[in-house]
């Protein structure tokens, strides 16, 4: 019977082309094989297995039977009858059809990662964007908002917190639109119905003024008419200016101006003030000419408003020091007095509309409270800003700063 199923598994082996199967006797003569095996390789076979730790315990290894090729299983059992060994049976496997195979399986398995790979970041970046974009638009549209466009739509799909969001936005955009349309027709109303009362009012009491046949009270009173009808003709001036500067209505004459001289033909319209009141007033320069393109009539409104303001503010005797610098990139203008100061609190609000540092004084006395606002305005239109440096009972310094473009 065991004659037989060795027989049975020759057979079976042979219709395998990868395997070489051999049944050797005791003493390593070839009983079966499955097809005709050199007889040089038949010496390896036979001394490989001589080689075995045990002839009794069979062996199972993966020899390189040719260099750079790939590996095959040798594998001998023992061929045991009534416990003795009466031959071998080894086994030569080609690994050729293992190693395909796991080729196949690698390449699939790396077209598979590459596939879950791609689908996964399609996934992600499908899914970020559907998240991220609305977050995006409104953070994108909340700054075009900061910046005083209010005309903005955001559109919101779903009932999720995103939505309510967007909506929010968009309600706070109609909210800040209506109010800057409905502040900017009440400040056009009340330039407009106070200006012509205002032609009369200046007309007419400089008429009386001028009469010289008239009583002294009579000349007091329409010169005291006239003088409130100019300062309140300058508050809707200012009005008009600030207005139109915040809308960008105001056209630039940008021209090449050499500073030093602009600036103290500026200081001489405001030595009478100051002579008033015996201030100093002093310009320095880093260079005797620094040319720079500005639009003179807007930037003299600008020096003047910080001059005045400077003069109302410093004591008799005070000084005021203008001082140019022609840096690398920028032109610096610094504007010194040693009057009053500014208290800490007060130095974020002095160029809001209206603001006084002294809430007691009125507009006779300190001005319209548009000044500062008007010249922070005039000096980022032209592309420039200003900044403050205040001690209280020291003096204050504005910093100017403009940025040189092509001279």
């Amino acid at each position: 019977m065991a004659a037989e199923s060795l027989e049975h598994v020759v057979i079976m082996e042979q219709r395998e082309k990868e395997n070489s199967f051999i049944i050797f006797d005791k003493e390593f003569n070839v009983k079966a094989s499955t097809d005709t095996i050199p007889e040089e390789w038949l010496d390896r076979y036979r001394g490989w297995i001589n080689n075995s730790t045990s002839l009794l315990e069979g062996r199972t290894d993966f020899v390189d039977t040719i260099a750079h090729h790939i590996a095959h299983v040798w594998s001998f059992e023992p061929l045991i009858v009534d416990g003795q060994v009466i031959g071998y049976l080894f086994i030569d496997q080609d690994t050729g059809n293992f190693e395909e195979t796991r080729q196949n399986l690698l390449v699939i398995t790396m077209i598979m990662g590459i596939f879950t790979l791609m689908l996964s970041g399609i996934l992600a970046i499908f899914f970020s964007r559907k998240i991220t974009f609305p977050l995006v638009q409104a953070r994108n549209l909340t700054r075009t908002i900061a910046k005083g466009n209010f005309d903005v739509q955001l559109s919101s799909k779903g009932k999720d917190e995103l939505a309510d969001l967007m909506n929010n936005i968009s309600s706070m955009a109609r909210q800040l639109k209506g109010y800057r349309d409905t502040r900017q027709q009440f400040l056009s109303n009340v330039s407009h119905d106070l200006r012509t009362p205002l032609t009369y009012i200046k007309a007419y009491a400089a008429l009386l003024k001028d009469q010289k046949v008239e009583t002294d009270l009579v000349q007091e009173q329409s010169s005291i008419i006239y003088q409130e009808a100019i300062r309140m003709e300058s508050l809707v001036k200012d009005l008009f200016q600030l207005m139109k500067l915040e809308e960008g209505k105001v056209s630039m004459n940008i021209q090449k101006v050499e500073l030093v001289d602009f600036i103290k033909g500026v200081t001489k319209k405001v030595k009478l003030l100051a002579d008033e009141k015996k201030i100093g007033l002093h310009v320095s320069s880093s260079h005797v000419d620094i040319i720079s393109s500005i639009d003179p009539e807007q930037l003299e409104r600008a020096l003047l408003n910080i001059l005045n303001n400077g003069i109302r503010h410093t004591a008799p005797g005070g000084r005021i020091e203008l001082d140019i610098k022609k840096l690398k990139n920028k032109i610096t203008i610094r504007i010194k007095d040693n009057g009053e100061g500014i208290p800490a609190e007060s130095r974020p609000h002095i160029w809001d509309r209206f603001y006084r540092v002294d809430k007691s004084r009125s507009t006779k006395q300190g001005g319209s409270g548009l000044g500062l606002a008007i010249t922070k305005q005039i000096i980022e239109r032209h592309g420039g800003d200003i900044q403050i440096e205040s001690t209280v009972h020291v003096g204050t310094t504005f910093i100017i700063h403009l940025y040189r473009g092509s001279e």
